[in-house]
């Protein structure tokens, strides 16, 4: 008589890291193939329009227009991937060299001005008559802080405005400080949602994040770089009524030699 053990498997237990881990890394791929899915899906059916020899030249003008817009989107998209990777991988490197302040600021704001007037929005620039314009730093990075929280203002602002005030300070220990806010009169954000509003691959809620996209790469990016110059981010936010984020970086003035050359 044959018998037949029955032999009871058990189930692996997988450290909580790791199933941690790869519930991330599922979150991450789904959001990244939806954020890189809806440009190259408006690039494709723009594509098939253009080639359409039916279609009038306004018609193909906008298409034109659209399908540079979401080319950009996917290069943004890109480099803001990149730029978190070599953040977390230690790779970046911030520049102590003179800069022009006011040119910096104009840079980022010529860049978004075109998509606030877009939407009708009053884009207001307050820059300090006693700031120095010449500061020791890396502009490089501090434009792409601006760039980043001049996007989420615009792009969470329906009406009313986006302002950018820069001035300076000092700290307890007498040092300067660059100040650098930027506010809009947005939809504003619960007490809860700001907990988690540097974290990576995140939006305040899932209702933003249909509405408008986005992988939360900006502030989070942002965040790392100001650290990286021994700065902050703070935010203060109220629900219906906008938000405003407060840049604070440690430079130290240009001297009025290295200023003139």
């Amino acid at each position: 008589m044959q018998l037949i053990h029955q032999v009871k498997e058990f189930p692996v237990i997988m450290p909580a890291e790791k199933i941690r881990s790869r519930f991330e890394d599922a979150d991450y791929l789904s959001i990244m193939c939806h954020e890189i899915g809806t440009p190259l899906t408006s690039i494709i059916g723009l594509s098939h329009i253009l080639s359409d020899i039916e279609c009038s030249s306004q018609k193909k003008t906008q298409c034109a227009e659209m399908l540079r817009d979401s080319a950009n989107m996917l290069m943004e998209l890109m480099k803001n991937m990149l730029d978190s990777s070599r953040i977390d991988a230690g790779m970046i490197e911030i520049e102590d060299i003179d800069f022009d302040l006011v040119k910096v600021v104009q840079e980022a704001v010529h860049i978004m001005a075109t998509k606030a007037a877009e939407k009708g929005l009053d884009l207001q620039v307050h820059i300090t008559n006693r700031l120095p314009p010449y500061w020791v730093g890396d502009p490089l990075r501090i434009r792409q802080i601006l760039l980043n929280l001049l996007s989420n203002a615009v792009k969470f602002t329906e009406k009313g405005q986006v302002s950018l005030t820069v001035n300076s300070k000092r700290d307890a220990h007498g040092n300067d400080q660059l100040c650098i806010t930027v506010a809009d009169t947005g939809m504003g954000m619960t007490k809860d949602s700001l907990k988690k509003i540097f974290n990576k691959y995140t939006q305040a809620n899932a209702s933003i994040s249909r509405k408008h996209g986005g992988t939360g790469l900006g502030l989070s990016i942002s965040q790392d770089l100001a650290h990286l110059m021994h700065g902050n981010i703070a935010v203060e936010s109220w629900p219906g009524m906008g938000s405003h984020f407060i840049v604070t970086l440690p430079l130290q003035k240009a001297t009025a030699l290295l200023a003139a050359a």
